[in-house]
């Protein structure tokens, strides 16, 4: 119910209306419940005539719906105390409605028009692309499977999918095509949202595997990042913004260095997006003259990790030489040196005017000596035995064994190599070339690395990405556009939860989403839910969002069809 003021003939009149929906026609309606006449006439008897009335409509709503909730409590009990003595072999079904948190945030993004849009200009699809496309999704984020499984799964949530196996794979060759589409389209969302700052972009490599032998152009053997040395692969370059949300990334074939990733992406992202300047935050793995060199060319800075032991041995005096050094305390200390490098073109030699930042930390130091430790004791085991040498020598036992071919090959634990590497236990250097960023900021936007290492690490454990079990190139280049989506949706749920004051982390949030539960029974021809207790960290989530939670038992509401609503 509620209050109407409508006009007939030039007037304004007041009345309390209830919607309906004819059973006829099926169509709505509404049903008149009280006439108060004319609105000046109302108004000049009583100046708070229609605040007054408001609140009588709010209290004539409470008191139907508390009717309502006696009604049902006792059609739930009657219905309790005759089904439960019937033997049954199937049980009330239990399904997620938490999920309506990432259908909150895939609002937001316009996912829906977006593919609708793509649908239409690039397919002759007949079926509707978002359905499967949000099935995937949204399973990848909870219960991530095989498609198959996703597909036998779609009853766990408090939602219909109407979509077909075939469809879904359809799908997969659809995103395939609409890659760098959707990451525009996504980035335009998300800059008009967070007003989203590049200056400060991270960058890494890892490798994704199959349970396969079989190469192909894409799936290639390679140095795997998953110790999977038997098994093809895939190599995928994520480029993510200084809030952990991703901008871009690029699938490679296995066999790719990484270092061949990075100009590929960035040249990509300048072009597409129009990036002028941007400083490239990435680990040692990528730090090579060619990419420094690249970077350059396009007007980008960069931060990297420089890797003091296979310096020269200028850098390695400048680590050495204690003069310089600010010292933080007996634990940290560190100092800032200029540092020249030369890149070798076809057309020319050219000079890279860069600086070191160089850091010595006593808790790296004890973490580079057991490290080293460690190895020695490999190495002296593997001097005894040439045997087992042969099996290790991809491995890193062999640093510190010396194998000399005229001596008969004759093997020897190299002691003065040890010796060189303890003198830089501690050390660590960061390669940059912005000179007005100073050692702080310097820091501050290296330690941030661990965002993307953790992206990683939750498209790997968290979504289960790989191994991956499709097999054509199209189908795991829409498998990874899914995962890619799942986690730029995660990662904005996660960010407008800290802009809101709460840290959790996504192990947490997912427990908690999944957690959020219903189970239904039909009563009367009606689906009726009853509410399953859910995390304490659900509840945080929803006040975050200013959302109620569902009662202890209801009817899902027809005209949103959803089950969260804003608090009133």
């Amino acid at each position: 119910m509620y209050l109407q003021i409508f006009k007939n003939r030039g007037k304004e009149y007041v009345r309390i209306v209830e919607s309906f929906r004819d059973p006829v026609t099926k169509k709505p309606k509404i049903r008149v419940i009280q006439n108060f006449g004319n609105k000046e006439k109302l108004l000049a008897e009583n100046p708070n005539a229609l605040e007054e009335l408001q609140k009588k409509v709010e209290r004539m709503n409470a008191e139907k719906a508390r009717q309502n909730g006696y009604a049902l409590t006792q059609r739930l009990k009657d219905f309790l105390d005759t089904e439960a003595a019937i033997p049954t072999r199937e049980g009330a079904p239990v399904q997620n409605y938490g999920y309506e948190i990432y259908q909150m945030i895939w609002d937001e993004l316009k996912l829906d028009s977006f593919f609708q849009y793509r649908q239409r200009k690039d397919t002759k699809f007949q079926f509707q692309t978002k359905i499967p496309i949000a099935l995937m999704t949204f399973s990848r984020l909870l219960f991530p499977e095989s498609k198959l499984s996703t597909f036998e799964g779609k009853g766990r949530f408090a939602r219909e999918f109407p979509c077909e196996l075939e469809q879904m794979y359809r799908s997969l060759s659809f995103l395939a095509g609409q890659k760098n589409h959707l990451e525009e389209h996504l980035n335009k969302q998300i800059s008009k949202k967070l007003n989203r700052n590049l200056a400060v972009a991270f960058y890494d490599v890892t490798t994704y595997y199959f349970e396969s032998v079989l190469a192909d152009d894409l799936k290639k053997f390679g140095y795997s990042k998953d110790n999977k040395v038997n098994q093809v692969q895939v190599v995928m370059g994520l480029l993510i913004d200084d809030q952990g949300i991703p901008v871009g990334y690029d699938l490679f074939p296995g066999n790719t260095n990484d270092f061949r990733t990075l100009e590929p992406v960035l040249l990509r992202m300048k072009e597409q997006y129009g990036i002028k300047k941007i400083v490239l935050v990435a680990d040692r793995g990528l730090n090579s003259k060619g990419n420094l060199l690249f970077l350059k060319s396009l007007g980008f800075e960069y931060i990297m990790s420089f890797k003091i032991r296979s310096g020269s041995k200028k850098v390695k005096e400048m680590v050495l030489d204690e003069s310089g050094y600010t010292y933080i305390s007996p634990e940290f200390k560190w100092k800032k040196c200029e540092f020249q490098s030369f890149v070798r073109t076809k057309e020319k030699t050219h000079v890279l005017d860069d600086h070191l930042l160089i850091t010595w930390s006593s808790k790296r130091a004890q973490k580079d000596r057991k490290d080293r430790e460690r190895i020695i004791e490999k190495s002296k085991k593997l001097v005894e035995s040439k045997s087992q040498l042969k099996a290790e020598l991809k491995k890193g036992g062999k640093k510190y064994v010396q194998l000399t071919f005229l001596e008969d090959d004759h093997i020897s634990f190299n002691e003065k190599q040890a010796e060189i590497d303890e003198q830089f236990d501690g050390y660590y250097a960061i390669q940059y070339s912005d000179p007005a960023l100073s050692p702080e900021k310097v820091l501050e936007a290296y330690h941030g690395l661990w965002k993307i290492e953790e992206s990683f690490r939750v498209l790997k454990s968290n979504f289960e990405a790989r191994p991956i079990f499709v097999w054509t190139e199209e189908s795991i280049k829409g498998h990874f556009v899914i995962c890619y989506l799942a986690l730029v949706i995660q990662r904005l749920l996660e960010y407008l939860l800290h802009t809101k004051g709460i840290d959790y982390s996504t192990e947490k949030i997912q427990d908690a989403i999944r957690s959020a539960t219903i189970t239904k029974v039909h009563l009367d021809g009606k689906e009726i839910f009853i509410k399953n207790k859910s995390d304490d960290v659900f509840s945080d989530i929803l006040k975050a969002f200013g959302l109620e939670d569902i009662p202890a038992y209801g009817v899902k509401d027809k005209r949103t069809k959803t089950y969260l609503h804003t608090k009133k």
